[in-house]
């Protein structure tokens, strides 16, 4: 681990620390919260131990459903909602969480400390859509794509790409979609958003996740899994979008009929590439990518940069030099 004197750190288990109170997307011993950003697996690790020993499990009223249904079970006197931007005091800190543009639920983390200093964390965000934590004494960062090849000039395009091939797709019959959980998710938001009304069909799991975020407002119609009779008459009809995990286009194959479709950040040569007439790669993140990490922190203009080496590895390492040499401001990666 880096060793400088910082009121926010980053372990070599992936907790955020924001003060002396506040442990993020990871386990820390005797802390008395625990705040959760999203529902991805490597912001949720260490949840089990955390919900047994600290206080309280803080995250958005959604992120804490969704939680719920993925099977960890947060004890009402341990469960701390927080609505973006509600205050609420830990000690002498001000706790509060942001808007990030992600993952429906997603948050950024800005803690007051008692001393008057001010700490934050992005968790994982793409722009536009996410507050920026302006002028912080520390802010941690997520820098997943924090190396200059990590560039997507088409990103910001990349919803209305998407929604256009799936359209092309269903002109020839069903589409089949694969993306990682909580992507599955914004996509299929994303898509209603286009006026794309094919049934989706889905596994259990997420149309349980589907049902609990439109309590929330994010509401998708429908949506069927994949054993119900409403997905039989849809595959009979052969109009339907499937939606699979992203590990089931290597592990499976595409031998179904109809239009495959692998959704990944990493492909960063092209906006899409078509591998057959009915296989695509398309370039889609819910991360931002090198041009929006500088541009985020061109405007935040903190005081000190940490960036999540944790998550990011070796792109941390290369994001924290090129800000301390390009933009002038003190950067490091931890751990």
């Amino acid at each position: 681990m880096v060793e400088i004197e910082t009121p926010a750190i980053v372990t070599e288990t992936g907790a955020i620390l924001l003060g002396e109170f506040i442990s993020v997307d990871g386990h820390h011993p005797r802390r008395k919260i625990r705040v959760v950003t999203h529902i991805h697996e490597d912001h949720i690790r260490g949840l089990g131990r955390s919900i047994r020993e600290s206080d309280f499990i803080a995250a958005t009223p959604l992120t804490l459903d969704l939680l719920d249904v993925m099977g960890h079970k947060i004890p009402p006197m341990k469960r701390l909602e927080m609505p973006y931007n509600v205050r609420v005091r830990i000690e002498d800190d001000i706790l509060r969480l942001l808007r990030a543009r992600h993952i429906p639920g997603a948050a950024e983390v800005l803690v007051e400390l008692g001393n008057g200093l001010t700490v934050g964390y992005t968790g994982d965000f793409k722009l536009p859509g996410t507050d920026i934590m302006r002028e912080l004494d520390v802010l941690v960062i997520d820098a997943t794509y924090g190396l200059e090849e990590h560039t997507r000039p088409w990103q910001e395009e990349m919803e209305y790409l998407l929604a256009d091939i799936v359209r092309e797709g269903l002109m020839q019959g069903p589409v089949h979609l694969y993306a990682y959980n909580g992507k599955v998710e914004e996509v299929m938001i994303i898509l209603r958003r286009f006026d794309i009304d094919a049934p989706f069909i889905v596994s259990t799991r997420t149309y349980r996740l589907a049902r609990i975020m439109c309590k929330h407002g994010y509401c998708i119609d429908n949506i069927y899994t994949y054993r119900s009779k409403a997905a039989e008459e849809a595959a009979r009809e052969g109009y339907y979008i499937r939606f699979h995990h992203y590990s089931s286009w290597w592990r499976y194959g595409r031998n179904g009929q109809g239009t495959h479709i692998l959704l990944t950040g990493w492909e960063l040569r092209e906006p899409y590439r078509r591998l057959s007439p009915r296989e695509w790669i398309v370039s889609f993140s819910d991360h931002a990518d090198f041009r929006q990490l500088i541009s985020y922190v061109e405007e935040a203009k903190p005081k000190m940069l940490l960036v999540d080496a944790y998550r990011g590895g070796r792109a941390a390492y290369f994001f924290a030099d090129y800000v301390s040499k390009r933009l002038g401001i003190k950067a490091a990666a931890m751990p």
